[in-house]
This record gives structure tokens, sequence and C-alpha cells, in this order.
């Protein structure tokens, strides 16, 4: 590092290159620190821009950064229902299982969370219907669904996330099913496996829809969206978007 880095630094001031990085102070106390840079700025030499802050607030309110792992450590299992940063935390972070109560047919042709575990409320199978002259699917109650969960999860203080396709055709019903069991460490995931696929895919990595992307920090708008030319109409879009076919919604 060049006397004149170390002088900004001790200064509290920025390294100015061109652009506009972060990185926490601890970045320059030998302390791991995350970060990304666009592709167009690591192949032009000498366009990185280092700034260390005091306020580490502005890490990103978004698993993994530390600050923000702490926080939902803190807050489950009793604020109940997670959104999806949250439920990362959980799943990577605090070791909870995520339980998909779907039906099987949904969760083998819709898709599914990487590791979790299939205990559906409702059986799905498709049957001929001789008036619509084809097949169509047929609902029916999972009676055995709490004895399955009781044989996979013996333990009644195991840590669950419970999701279904948006957080509320099957997971409502999960969710007292278990309490009333007994179960004490259960969250419900908000939005369900839908919103799950929109900001992870099936390897688990975050999806970065184009210019849209979600801003947690203070500086962000009201709405959490960063100013990137996205727009509401765009990012209305991608909050609508569902994986999962209206056949299965509507049933």
């Amino acid at each position: 590092m060049s006397a004149a880095l170390k002088g900004s630094i001790a200064a509290g001031q920025g390294a100015r290159f061109s652009g506009a990085h972060v990185l926490p102070r601890k970045a320059f106390s030998g302390q791991a620190v995350s970060m990304s840079l666009p592709r167009k700025q690591l192949s032009r030499r000498g366009a990185l821009v280092v700034r260390a802050f005091e306020d580490e607030e502005e890490e990103p309110r978004e698993w993994p950064y530390p600050k923000y792992v702490q926080e939902v450590r803190e807050s489950f299992p009793e604020k109940a229902v997670a959104n999806v940063e949250e439920a990362r935390v959980l799943y990577s972070s605090e070791g909870y299982t995520y339980l998909d109560v779907r039906p099987k047919l949904e969760n083998e042709e819709v898709g599914r969370v990487r590791n979790s575990v299939n205990i559906p409320m409702v059986n799905l199978r498709r049957v001929w219907d001789p008036e619509q002259k084809k097949k169509v699917l047929q609902k029916e109650d999972n009676e055995h669904f709490i004895d399955q969960v009781l044989k996979r999860f013996p333990d009644k203080d195991a840590t669950i996330l419970v999701a279904c396709s948006n957080g509320k055709k099957y997971s409502l019903d999960a969710l007292g099913a278990l309490d009333e069991e007994g179960y004490t460490h259960i969250v419900g995931l908000k939005g369900g496996y839908n919103a799950w696929f929109r900001v992870f895919d099936n390897k688990l990595n975050r999806r970065r829809w184009g210019e849209y992307a979600e801003n947690y920090t203070h500086g962000a708008d009201s709405c959490g969206i960063h100013a990137s030319g996205a727009g509401f109409e765009r990012s209305d879009r991608i909050e609508s978007w569902s994986p999962t076919p209206l056949e299965f919604e509507e049933i």
C-alpha cells in the first residue's frame, strides 16, 4: 500500500481511482470482506475505487452480511414469519430445514429448494375429465401429514422453515397444525417458494434482474429500489412474476 493511500485511510478519507465502490474500515484491519465489481471495471487498469467508511450501517440488509445475520438471529423464531432475506439467513446460517408443504406433483414439476424436505398438506394427481376432454388436477387432503412430520422431525425443538407456493395456500394450515402438535421453532416463509425463487435460483445463487436489484442500505428510496433506471413498471413485473403455473395456483 502506498504512503498516500495509507495517509488517506488514516485521515478517514476516500482513496479514489474512479467509480464508487465502498469497503468497510475492517477491510483495512486484516478482516475478510466480500466485494463484487462490474466486469467492465475489472477489465480497466486502475479503475477501482476504495473508500473506507465508519458507519457499518451501510452494509446491505441481506444475507450473508454479518450485521444482518445477527439481527435475524436475534429476531427468530419469535418473529414467526420471515421474508426471503430473513429466510435465507435461517436456512443457510441458522440450520433451519426448509419444509416444503406443496403437493409432491407441484414440487416435482415446478421446482424445489436444494436440500428441502417435501411433506405435502394435500396430494394432487391428474385424472381424465370427459367433459373437458383432457387430464385435470384432482386434490385430496394428506391425512398423514402430521405423522410424516413427526417421523421426519421427532424433536419438537427442531428449527423448521415452512413454505408453500405463495406463503398462504398451505403454509398457514401447516403452521397451525405444527404449533398445535407442540413444535416450538417454526417460521413461515412470506411469499413462499414463488418469492424465494425470484431472489435465489436452484443452486442458491442470488439472481440479478438486469438493471433491477434490491438495495437494502439506508440510502435506498422508500421502496428499497436503488436508482438504477429500472422504474416501477419493471420492478412490478418482477415482483408479480411466478414460477408456479396457474393450474397449481387455482386448484
